[in-house]
């Protein structure tokens, strides 16, 4: 017994910690402000908590209008009226959020929260050279927590 108790033990030791992801925990770990997202549905807070720490850094969703992505800005108090209503550039057909219809939005595709084929209507997947959002992390997707806090604020109406 004591044998398999210290052979665990190595195992542990040894075994590849679990990769960080965009929220800075490994995937099985919830992360304060992943927790803090819980209570959470109000544009102000997704502003300041998540776009400015995902979205604007290095001009991605500044609003500097170099890029087409840039056009989309994304700072505080500017975000909404280049969300809501607004067609996606990746898909024009889409629309970046449908305020009060979360499954039409294509801002939550782009975020991996909802699936092309479980969007309303389904939508093609996303092109693999733009990828889900946030850009630059290798595919981490921001915490399931955060993504819901979205959702919650397009499902109250995306005021």
């Amino acid at each position: 017994m004591r044998g398999a108790v210290a052979a665990v033990a190595l195992l542990l030791a040894c075994a590849k910690p679990e990769p960080a992801g965009v929220d800075g925990a490994a995937d099985s770990a919830v992360t304060p402000a992943c927790m803090e997202a819980t209570q959470h549905s109000d544009l102000a807070w997704i502003e300041q908590n998540m776009f400015e720490g995902s979205c604007v850094f290095s001009s991605c969703h500044s609003g500097t209008a170099t890029t087409p992505s840039t056009t989309i800005d994304l700072h505080v108090g500017q975000s909404r009226t280049h969300l809501v209503g607004v067609a996606s550039m990746i898909d024009p057909s889409r629309t970046l959020v449908v305020a009060s219809a979360p499954r039409q939005s294509w801002l939550l595709v782009m975020l991996g929260q909802v699936a092309p084929g479980d969007a309303d209507p389904p939508a093609s997947p996303i092109p693999t050279d733009v990828g889900t959002m946030p850009q630059g992390t290798g595919g981490q997707l921001l915490c399931p927590e955060k993504r819901d806090a979205i959702e919650r604020w397009i499902a109250a109406g995306a005021n």
